[in-house]
């Protein structure tokens, strides 16, 4: 897979610039997502603030994917990323107020606005990889999302951790508007869709019938989702006998997002073509495993380490679905579909990671994250079984109505 990307990289100039505006501001990012949890754990957050910090860090992206989808129907996908970064950079404005009033709920809604930027952007991003790459070479759009979490891990998380307490957390929103700028001014260098056909490329709706192949690739990442929101919300409470809880909390936010970095390097060109169900149940099932072992378990390396192992398992299933769905919708579908997923993803990332942080407040992290994850994992077994996700599915066969994403 990093081979593909590898060789478009090369082969086409637009990608580079792409690429790297994207890195940019996912740097950016990294930087303020340690602020903001650095601040949270300096004020004691309980675990529902922390839950409830995480469904605010995604759930406005809800607006933000169907104003990126319905924006891409009368503009250029270069003008809706822009307009994407700005508003990330107007919204770390409430990072900022967080800090200086030493406020919990500000803090909470401080990723928000990088949410709704986020949402924005996706439509466009999957619609324009998706017109301006082969379909030979649809395996490095799905890396670039490998590449982003790379950046956000070993120059914004990574170098986040190691500032923090160093210098002042304002200089790091500062770097993160940097980065923004940076970004928007990248974007200015891409190339219009439309003037490769002489008009601006066609975005569609998504049809009122799909195959059973396109219902398990919108299904799939939700039920990453259902599996993984709980641990993920829950995993800065999840070691209470760390002796610094404030550097125990970044460590294993540091040791999560490696794991996502590594996760898709792992992945073959056959199962990417394949997809198979059984080793993503399996992925799924041995994430919630790690994170059950590190719970309880005594000793802090032995949750990074298996912290580290579980996102490199979810991963992996993130980069099967997110090539799935750029290989299963067309050019014109792609922006829907991939908006309609990410949709879904934060309706059950939101619910699951309620569900526990309220849960944790009451019998603890380690009880909560066992029963919502692990009724997650039984739930998303049970849909991606039934949509028949697997090698033998035809994919114009089983054709039936698709539940409305809005």
């Amino acid at each position: 897979m990093f081979l593909i990307f590898r060789q478009a990289l090369r082969r086409h100039a637009w990608l580079r610039l792409f690429c790297g505006a994207l890195a940019l501001s996912s740097i950016g990012s990294g930087l303020t997502f340690i602020v903001v949890f650095a601040a949270l754990s300096r004020l004691q957050a309980s675990p529902s603030s922390f839950a409830l910090a995480f469904i605010l860090s995604s759930a406005p992206g809800l607006a933000g994917s169907k104003l990126g989808e319905k924006l891409l129907r009368r503009a250029d996908c270069r003008h809706a990323l822009m307009l994407a970064k700005a508003i990330g950079l107007i919204g770390l404005i409430l990072p900022a107020l967080g800090l200086h009033w030493q406020s919990i709920p500000v803090l909470q809604l401080a990723e928000s606005v990088s949410s709704l930027a986020a949402g924005l952007a996706l439509p466009a991003i999957s619609h324009y990889s998706k017109a301006k790459l082969a379909e030979n070479e649809l395996a490095a759009a799905a890396f670039i999302d490998t590449l982003v979490f790379a950046c956000h891990v070993l120059l914004g998380i990574g170098i986040g951790v190691w500032l923090e307490g160093r210098i002042d957390d304002s200089l790091l929103l500062l770097l993160n508007a940097g980065s923004y700028a940076l970004a928007i001014a990248l974007l200015c260098r891409l190339p219009a869709l439309r003037s490769e056909t002489g008009a601006q490329a066609p975005v569609q709706a998504l049809p009122p019938q799909l195959d059973s192949a396109q219902r398990g690739s919108l299904l799939l990442l939700p039920a990453l989702t259902a599996v993984g929101a709980p641990a993920m919300a829950l995993l800065p409470t999840l070691t209470p006998h760390a002796s610094s809880p404030q550097q125990t909390v970044l460590a294993l936010l540091f040791a999560r997002s490696l794991g996502q970095l590594c996760g898709p390097l792992l992945i073959r060109e056959r199962q990417l073509q394949n997809q198979p169900l059984r080793l993503i149940l399996l992925c799924l099932a041995g994430f919630v495993g790690c994170y059950q072992m590190a719970a309880v378990l005594p000793w802090l390396s032995a949750a990074l380490i298996l912290v580290f192992l579980a996102h490199v398992l979810s991963n992996v299933v993130f980069c099967l679905g997110w090539h799935g769905l750029l290989r299963r919708f067309d050019a014109a579908q792609i922006a829907a579909a991939s908006a309609c997923s990410y949709r879904r993803q934060v309706w059950v990332a939101a619910l699951s990671a309620a569900a526990a942080g309220l849960l944790a407040d009451e019998i603890g992290s380690q009880t909560a994250l066992l029963l919502c994850s692990g009724s997650g994992l039984s739930l998303s077994a049970a849909v991606l079984w039934r949509s028949r996700l697997s090698p033998a599915v035809s994919p114009r066969d089983d054709a039936t109505r698709q539940p409305s994403c809005d």
